[in-house]
């Protein structure tokens, strides 16, 4: 193109070989167009007039600034040789019109969704109007087929959930709580709803509107030894067997767990709803990491979702201060992106209020298609250990929100009552274990507090002994 602006007359051989479109890159799209436009006006074509010519269609900017326009013959080729170079475009454009097609050609062929006779004969003139039209300048074949048509959504069925007004069906939902606030017992216990099935009720609120076909449960920060307690305490464990199969699981002690993208977990989701505890384990990087790593979850969780997962039901951390919020938003419950939450059909928030109870306060802080009930609260102590499940504790009408159940209480080193309340629920329950077997490790101990939900590192386990000894 700066050659264009140095010799006006070579327009016309370029206009012959050349159309907009041919360019790789918007901003030589636009200014050729503008040229173009110059020329068929009489114009000369020039730094300053092409500059004006954009500035008045107000595409200055998107054509990459006056800056990048006088730049435009910085390295040009020499006059003799444009037509070569105008050829190189050309057949660039050209080539880039045939993988273009080619993909479409495949994406059909995979789909099959259509007589073959069909799929070949449209490939045939697909390809062909490549050759006998001036390659991708004319208008592609069948380029509607990337567009739904109105058959498609007269056939789409109807929107619906999995867990009537907790679980919908065909999206993604996200749990998002403080580690150590019971987040994989919520999972449980809704992946045992899910294999209870229809006609039964999770925490006595939710009805299960479906039995699963399969739940795939993928944990890659969990050793196999305390999940198979977790799956006993649940009583799902039994779903594991070759007799039922309903149930498939992959811990750590399976080795690392293979990318959500992976052929072989794209074929074992098919009809399954899939959960993923913690999400941010399947990214490329950790929760804090940047927004593309974030969009390469979801686009993984968008590839499971297209191979035919039922639902997907994910786990995620909060960020540290979200332990002194009063208040449960999206922003506030999710750490990293706001790409996590934009994916989401659904988004719960959940944070334990009471450490002995392992009492649980729960809010919608995403509802996308659907009227969410108000804050409610469930219980697992000693619920699960006697049921199998959590007990609702307060129904949405009696629950208030985090801010009226949790109160702005806080000690005088600005820790809350809450923090100092599951502090000494730990202790007591340590001190229980210790009776049992005082010879116990502080990593044996750290496994017996994650087996109940509870997170604790080896050093926290070793303070509290100290604490019991005084």
């Amino acid at each position: 193109m700066g050659v264009v602006v140095l010799d006006n007359y070579v327009l016309n051989t370029v206009i012959e070989r050349l159309k907009p479109v041919d360019f790789f890159h918007e901003h030589h799209r636009r200014i050729y167009h503008h040229m173009i436009a110059l020329a068929e006006g009489r114009q000369a074509i020039d730094l300053v007039t092409l500059t004006e010519q954009l500035q008045r269609s107000g595409e200055l900017e998107s054509a990459g600034g006056a800056a990048y326009i006088a730049q435009l013959m910085d390295g040009m080729p020499r006059i003799t040789n444009v037509e070569h170079y105008a050829r190189i475009v050309k057949e660039k454009a050209m080539l880039r019109g045939l993988i273009h097609a080619i993909a479409g050609i495949q994406r059909q062929a995979i789909e099959a969704k259509e007589d073959v006779g069909l799929i070949f004969d449209r490939a045939k003139r697909t390809i062909a109007s490549l050759e006998s039209h001036d390659g991708p300048s004319s208008e592609p074949a069948n380029w509607l087929d990337i567009f739904h048509s109105y058959d498609d959504f007269e056939s789409a069925a109807p929107l619906s959930f999995a867990i009537n007004g907790f679980l919908q069906n065909d999206g993604a939902t996200m749990i998002g709580g403080l580690s150590g606030h019971g987040k994989t017992l919520l999972l449980l216990s809704v992946a045992k709803a899910l294999l209870a099935g229809k006609g039964t009720r999770l925490w006595n609120m939710f009805d299960v509107e479906e039995t699963a076909i399969r739940v795939v449960y993928l944990i890659p920060e969990c050793a196999i030894q305390p999940f198979k307690h977790r799956l006993q305490m649940f009583g799902i464990y039994r779903h594991l067997a070759p007799d039922d199969n309903r149930l498939l699981v992959r811990t750590l002690s399976k080795g690392p767990t293979p990318c959500l993208s992976d052929s072989r977990i794209l074929f074992a989701v098919k009809g399954a709803h899939v959960i993923l505890d913690t999400a941010v384990r399947f990214s490329m990087e950790d929760e804090n990491s940047a927004t593309d790593n974030q969009r390469g979850l979801a686009s993984d969780i968008f590839a499971l979702l297209q191979s035919g997962a039922r639902s997907i039901l994910a786990a995620h951390h909060s960020p540290k201060p979200f332990a002194r919020e009063n208040v449960m938003r999206l922003e506030n419950v999710l750490r990293g992106s706001g790409d996590i939450g934009a994916m989401l059909t659904t988004a719960w928030g959940i944070k334990q209020l009471n450490g002995a109870q392992n009492l649980i306060h729960i809010e919608n802080i995403k509802p996308r298609d659907f009227q969410p009930c108000g804050p409610f609260q469930i219980a697992g102590r000693p619920f699960i250990d006697n049921t199998g499940d959590f007990a609702l504790h307060k129904r949405p009408g009696e629950c208030g929100a985090l801010q009226d159940e949790q109160g702005p209480d806080r000690d005088k080193g600005g820790a809350s009552i809450q923090s100092r309340e599951a502090r000494a629920a730990n202790i007591a329950l340590l001190s229980k274990w210790l009776v049992d077997g005082p010879g116990q490790t502080s990593e044996e101990l750290v496994r017996k507090f994650a087996a109940v939900g509870i997170t604790v590192s080896p050093s926290t386990v070793r303070k509290y002994k100290m604490e019991i000894a005084k």
